[in-house]
């Protein structure tokens, strides 16, 4: 069998837990970052191939890897990751031409717009009877006045494009809205775009009800080492994203995730995102990103492939067929779970030292690989003179 050299594309937080795990089955990394300054570029498990944004420089990234893959590909196979919706979408555009070189995930323009389009999303959940929020789509701003009247609150409205939307517009997520006036006033500011949006009925409910799952999906929609994971909390707190994770057992959440992403054919790694009802005592999906998420790190401490079986596959390697039960462990980005904790005062201290017993394992630091937790406040001051200009 050839050589393999695995690419990635985004070298962020989201990164390490690939590059780590892969590093540490003795696999040849090269790191595409968004700057120079993401932080798993300098990680001891990965050799820089450059730095560039594929949003603002689509074609000199193309032209890097399409160089890249002419190069290495007599000798090696070439799997390609994308650690982020930005990555995603330009290996989507760029399918049949990465595809000359590469090994990658069935990320097609339909599968992209499957998984990134909100609208579009909740369609396939509605089609394929996976539990999903109720969910409107506007067309103009005149459409709100009769959502408002049928829509339960709270709600939010949010981007059915939220990488296109956070280019122009700032990193929020979602526009929180308790009452019909909210919603109203919200869609008086935003009448120009509101077919960029949708609205969306909000589960309420503590943290601790939001569940992911993890797997890798092989060519034929295998699943393979499926983990669930209970969030504990999340920055910022409400709509944000993982700052501590912790190891749970939920099969329905398992049956639920492997019966939607075979109806629609997906392969590769997958983050899925799921919230409790307590009104309706059901579990609902929030979201679903068609890449690894940036906990993806506790998967591995927990004794699972996830990852690695992802690689075999784009390979051309068996993966082997065991039966692993996950370790009870914890996963904490622990600066944004410092910035979680101040800003939601619920937790008392006992509970919060709670938190972090058991076994841990840490999004940037790891003993075997210490660097990228010095180059983690390196990103953090390019990030914060970006914001001074």
């Amino acid at each position: 069998m050839r050589d393999a050299i695995v690419v990635i594309l985004g070298m962020g937080p989201t990164s390490l837990s690939l590059v780590r795990a892969l590093g540490r089955k003795g696999v040849s990394v090269y790191g595409v970052g968004l700057n120079r300054y993401e932080l798993a570029l300098s990680s001891r498990y990965c050799q820089q191939l450059g730095a560039i944004d594929p949003r603002y420089e689509p074609e000199r990234l193309l032209a890097l890897l399409l160089d890249f893959g002419r190069k290495r590909s007599k000798h090696a196979i070439l799997p390609l990751y994308p650690t982020g919706d930005e990555c995603v979408v330009f290996i989507a555009e760029h399918h049949e031409e990465l595809a000359q070189y590469y090994s990658f995930s069935k990320l097609n323009r339909a599968m992209m717009e499957l998984f990134l389009n909100k609208a579009q999303f909740y369609e396939a959940c509605v089609e394929y009877d996976l539990p999903a929020p109720r969910t409107f789509m506007p067309k103009r701003p005149e459409d709100i006045r009769e959502i408002a009247e049928a829509i339960a609150y709270p709600c939010i409205m949010k981007p059915k494009y939220y990488h296109r939307w956070a280019m122009k517009h700032g990193l929020t997520k979602v526009v929180y809205c308790r009452n019909s006036n909210e919603l109203l006033r919200c869609t008086h500011t935003l009448s120009e775009d509101i077919a960029d949006f949708i609205v969306q009925e909000v589960i309420d409910g503590p943290e601790d009800e939001i569940y992911v799952v993890a797997a890798y999906f092989d060519r034929n929609c295998v699943p393979h080492d499926l983990f669930v994971g209970q969030k504990i909390r999340q920055y910022p707190v409400g709509f944000g994203t993982t700052t501590l994770i912790r190891s749970a057992s939920a099969d329905e959440l398992k049956k639920m995730s492997v019966d939607f992403l075979q109806k629609v054919g997906y392969q590769g790694l997958v983050d899925i995102e799921f919230k409790y009802d307590r009104r309706t005592n059901s579990f609902y999906v929030i979201e679903i990103n068609p890449r690894l998420g940036r906990w993806y790190g506790i998967v591995e401490a927990a004794g699972l492939n996830t990852i690695y079986y992802s690689y075999l596959d784009l390979t051309d390697q068996p993966i082997p067929v065991d039966s692993v039960k996950p370790r009870a462990v914890t996963w904490a980005f622990l600066s944004r779970d410092i910035l979680s904790v101040l800003k939601n005062k619920r937790w008392h201290t006992i509970d919060l030292l709670r938190s972090y017993a058991g076994p841990r394992t840490w999004c940037v630091w790891a003993k075997d690989d210490i660097r990228p937790f010095f180059a983690y406040f390196g990103e953090m001051l390019f990030k914060g003179l970006k914001l001074l200009r």
